[in-house]
């Protein structure tokens, strides 16, 4: 397996190998966008659907693509109209055709109508603001009138709360809860002592009576054996049993453990009802409570009597009718609630209705009071608990005890504490896409299950995933200043929150979650376990960094002509690195070097792949946004088969990290004019590419290498590329292939950052790979061009190569120049100034091969000659 990490000019390799040679044929990036032919298309825009975007009418669409082919409204299932005359298209209420014709049971327009597709309004399937994820960003508004993140709560806010009594009810109710709670718990822990003490009887019995057997027939043959040998047996027999013992516990121990968490499950899940029961109830009375009784333990509470048809019931099953960005913008619109939790995070509470009481404090919306639990479960270290069965249940460990028995998961915790706080929540079953999950790997039995939560958040159903959401982040916790005067402080692991867990659309929640009833999928169209599966690896940070598709990929990719192309598009310039393992083992790690190639290209980032033989790849995509941070974090994975011949195999690859721009480009503020795509195509003809400068005075310089195939005695590929004209506000470079082959062309830039020496450092600001098919006929090198090289054009000669003893003419426009003269040893030539800022000299060579440099005088009053161009003699 190799990694590489591309930021700046860094690569880096889990494995260092010895590069390995071409073996096939140098187009590798030949025909890199060919697509499979469309299948199932949609009747708008003739592209392939796929079964996560299908939306089906009786033709197929994109969601993306389903809306009113007049005003181009967003549609869905409930508000779609046909045309009932012509094409099966589809309109908004307002723009259907009218068919204006006599109106009875033979008319055509009635005809048709009776015979177009039934569309079933299942309630499962209602209107939403669905806008596929695959290929564009969402940050338009579908639904015309969505709900706003300022609704009211659907069962009070805090204030509700405390004009009506029900913190004080609450207090009396999570009393009564948790005498069932401890009775449950009792019970779970008797029936854990009597299962264990009846294995280790009847283990012990059976061991008895094997040792008994043991002795009576070596007594039988004491005359054949010794003392020794019987010691010998009965510690085999010991060790046998302790094994035995061993497993039948871990066997016992996971079905205890399975039948705890159900039935702590189901408790939570009837506690959880009961409190969301008594604050409807309470809110639907509408009096405040009699402030002279006081609430106690004794308070029964009577949340059972009531008739069914007064029992709230949870909001139907739907998609929301608003997507997370309608809702919020970004989690920082949540720092004050943040900062808030956090605070309280710090203090021990005796009761959930203390807990939920403090957070919920300055909570107005259903938004904002999901926000306060999930940032205190996710701050919460929870694993560190260290708390004994018989730890009181009153004390604030005890809230937390079924966390630290492994009774009680946190999507447990969040249901409860949802209920406190008058919200609605479901813990979701099914299968995940989480560790040891490969792409394309089958789904069944027990293996990949999960469990998650949805809450209903102002009417519409939303994900949030606490366990998810606080992962483990190994580094030091506090800042950069601590950590230098803590130099030996070893890194630990802490909890960081993952803003992707809160809130996520469905569209995003899929790639990772397959619910086993599909209506929590909270798709209009849900998709079936298979076509889960074929989705490809997506982790969160891939949401989180903005990245997209540019089309929907399978989990698993084809090689097409040796190579496949996978394109992500982004939202600001980011750092990348991947890994690319073979299946077979047996392949090194030498021949995986070179075989991926990432090109940025504008909002584009192009993997191409090409493995180096037939087989199975894993390919594994990391992104981070500091391209000075070590820190890399997954995005995204694919299962790579190639099953063509050798014959179409590519050869690698430059072994460099990427192509493309850096942030250093932009900090220098150089913009690429004429090649956006780092890939440059040439044959028989020079390259010319240009870029804008908003910087007029910074400093550049460049690199040229050849990377084969071909063996080549040229010394100095850098005389091949030439600055052909520079001035305030652009720079165009030349560059010229000698020879067939792969070419890495960097940009480098001056950073302001001198070293110890004082010399000046560059950085790379954008990087090139210029695939020469056939050069051209002219393969001289070409002038070298120096610092001082500004707003001038070499007009002859072309070439950096002028021969010995010949008369050469130089012309050169110079217009920042007093005075141009050419140098050649010790001789200098005076060039004649003619029109328009042009100067003009015949110069003969001489008979010693050497340097011959171009001057100019740029200052008046100064009698001091800069470098503009060199050229060598030979």
């Amino acid at each position: 397996m190799i990694l590489h990490r591309a930021s700046d000019s860094v690569m880096l390799r889990a494995v260092s190998e010895e590069g390995m040679s071409s073996d096939a044929d140098s187009d590798a990036c030949e025909e890199l966008d060919r697509r499979p032919p469309p299948q199932d298309p949609c009747y708008r825009c003739r592209k392939r659907v796929y079964p996560v975007e299908r939306i089906d009418v009786g033709v197929l669409f994109h969601r993306r693509c389903f809306r009113c082919r007049v005003c181009g409204l967003q549609l869905s299932l409930r508000t779609f109209h046909f045309d009932q005359e012509n094409d099966p298209d589809v309109y908004c209420k307002n723009h259907v055709p009218k068919f204006v014709g006599t109106i009875d049971g033979e008319a055509l327009g009635v005809r048709t109508a009776l015979n177009a597709p039934k569309v079933t309004k299942n309630k499962e399937y209602r209107s939403n603001a669905y806008n596929s994820g695959w290929q564009f960003e969402t940050n338009h508004t579908d639904n015309p009138h969505p709900k706003g993140k300022n609704s009211r709560t659907s069962l009070g806010t805090y204030q509700d709360y405390e004009r009506s009594g029900i913190f004080a009810l609450q207090s009396a109710l999570e009393s009564q809860q948790k005498v069932e709670e401890d009775e449950l718990y009792d019970t779970i822990r008797r029936e854990k002592e009597h299962k264990l003490t009846s294995i280790e009887r009847e283990l012990e019995l059976e061991k008895e009576r094997s040792v008994r057997e043991m002795v009576d027939a070596f007594e039988q043959l004491k005359k054949h054996r010794d003392d020794g040998t019987l010691e010998l047996e009965k510690r085999k027999l010991e060790a046998h049993y302790r094994r035995r013992k061993e497993e039948r516990v871990r066997l016992l121990m996971e079905r205890l453990s399975a039948d705890a968490k159900e039935s702590v499950a189901r408790l939570i899940e009837k506690h959880s009802q009961e409190m969301l029961d008594m604050i409807s109830q309470r809110l639907s009375v509408g009096e405040p409570l009699d402030e002279s009784i006081e609430m106690d333990e004794d308070v029964d509470v009577d949340v059972t009597d009531r008739k069914s048809k007064e029992r709230p019931q949870p909001p139907d099953v739907c998609p929301p009718e608003v997507k997370r960005a309608q809702m919020f913008k970004s989690p920082c619109e949540f720092k004050q609630i943040d900062d808030h939790v956090f605070n309280v995070a710090k203090r021990e509470h005796q009761s959930f209705t203390d807990l939920v009481k403090s957070l919920t404090v300055n909570c107005e919306t259903d938004l904002e009071k999901a926000r306060t639990i999930f940032r205190w479960i996710t701050v919460k270290d929870l694993n560190k608990l260290v708390i004994d069965e018989t730890v009181s249940p009153d004390s604030p460990f005890g809230l937390l005890r079924g966390i630290q028995m492994g009774t009680e998961s946190y999507h447990d915790l969040f249901k409860r504490l949802c209920s406190y706080a008058g919200l609605y929540c479901e813990v979701i079953q099914g299968y995940s896409k989480g560790a040891g999950y490969r792409p394309g790997m089958r789904i069944e039995g027990n293996k990949f299950r999960n469990s998650w939560t949805a809450v209903n958040i102002a009417g519409s159903w939303c994900f949030i995933n606490c366990n998810w959401g606080a992962r483990h982040v190994k580094g030091p916790q506090y800042s950069d200043e601590d950590a230098a005067a803590d130099d030996g402080h070893p890194q630990q692991f802490f909890y960081k929150c993952d803003e992707f867990y809160f809130v996520t659309d469905p569209e995003d929640h899929i790639y990772q979650h397959y619910p086993d009833e599909p209506k929590w999928q909270l798709l209009e169209c849900p998709i079936t376990l298979t076509e889960f599966i074929t989705l490809p690896i997506v982790k969160s940070p891939f949401f989180n960094y903005g990245l997209r598709f540019s089309v929907h990929y399978d989990c698993i990719q084809y090689t097409q002509n040796g190579i496949v192309v996978l394109q992500l598009k982004l939202p600001k310039l980011l750092g990348f690195g991947y890994t690319f393992e073979a299946k077979d083992k047996s392949l090194s790690a030498s021949r995986l070097e070179g075989r991926i190639m990432l090109r940025i290209a504008g909002h584009n980032a192009i993997f191409t792949i090409a493995p180096p033989k037939s087989g199975r790849y894993f390919f594994t995509v990391y992104a981070k946004d500091d391209w000075n941070s070590e820190s890399l974090q997954s995005a995204c994975a694919f299962r790579i088969k190639c099953v063509e011949n050798r014959d179409v195999i590519k050869s690698p690859f430059p072994k460099v990290p990427f192509f493309g721009p850096t942030p250093c480009m932009q900090r220098c503020g150089m913009v690429p004019e004429t090649h956006i795509d780092p890939l440059i195509n040439c044959s028989h003809e020079d390259v010319v590419c240009s870029f804008k400068l908003e910087d007029p005075e910074v400093k550049l310089s460049s690199t040229f290498k050849y990377h084969g195939p071909w063996e080549n005695d040229i010394p100095d590929f850098q005389r091949y590329v030439f600055v052909k004209h520079r001035d305030a506000t652009s720079v165009t470079y030349q560059i010229r292939c000698p020879l067939q082959g792969k070419y890495v062309f960097t940009i480098l830039g001056e950073t302001g950052q001198c070293g110890e020496d004082g010399s000046i450092s560059y950085d790379c600001l954008f990087r090139y790979l210029v695939e020469c098919r056939q050069p051209g006929k002219d393969k001289r090198p070409l002038p070298r061009a120096c610092h001082r090289w500004l707003q001038g054009t070499l007009l002859e000669p072309m070439t950096g190569d002028i021969p010995l003893d010949r008369n050469v003419a130089f012309r050169v426009r110079a217009p920042l120049a007093n005075d141009v003269s050419l140098l050649i040893g010790d001789v200098w030539f005076h060039f004649k100034e003619l029109h328009d800022s042009i100067w003009e000299g015949s110069v003969n060579t001489g008979t010693t091969p050497g340097k011959a440099k171009l001057y100019a005088k740029l200052d008046k009053e100064r009698s001091r000659f800069s470098p503009l161009i060199e050229f060598q003699v030979k």
